[in-house]
């Protein structure tokens, strides 16, 4: 298992399973979505994971029945600690299907977990679309900095 991390005043970010070579601009831009919200203290695992565990964490969860990109959760909210999964085969489709490397399709992700830590909700027009705006203009500054 490999488990990058940055530790600033106890504030980390791990990134467990993923490619070496992505962690430092998935780290980028998971601590610029905490900036773009002002978090001050967070504690944040990323976890990389299949199609198959993926699905089963939303059945026990969320009771959904289904494979997702993403899924976030905010364990200990006053110290803003968090675990995020990612799952590895989905997220591959996905840069294909939206002509991004995967590097980039994953720092996306980790932009909209953070997001989803901090309360964005992506579950209906209204909420998804303030959501997605919000990302979007992470994203972007995010590759206009590297």
């Amino acid at each position: 298992m490999q488990e990058l991390s940055t530790n600033q005043d106890n504030n980390f970010v791990n990134f467990i399973d993923f490619p070496k070579d992505c962690v430092p601009l998935l780290k980028q831009a998971a601590l610029s979505a905490l900036k773009s919200e002002n978090t001050k203290r967070y504690q944040i695992n990323f976890v990389m994971i299949s199609d198959k565990e993926i699905k089963k964490l939303n059945i026990k969860y969320r009771k959904v029945g289904r494979i997702t990109d993403i899924i976030s959760f905010l364990i200990v909210p006053e110290f803003f600690i968090g675990d995020i999964y990612v799952s590895k085969t989905r997220t591959q489709k996905q840069a294909k299907k939206y002509g991004n490397t995967w590097n980039h399709e994953l720092a996306y992700l980790v932009i909209h977990g953070v997001l989803h830590l901090c309360g964005y909700t992506d579950y209906d027009a209204a909420n998804k679309t303030k959501m997605f705006a919000k990302q979007d203009k992470i994203y972007r500054c995010l590759f206009s900095q590297v």
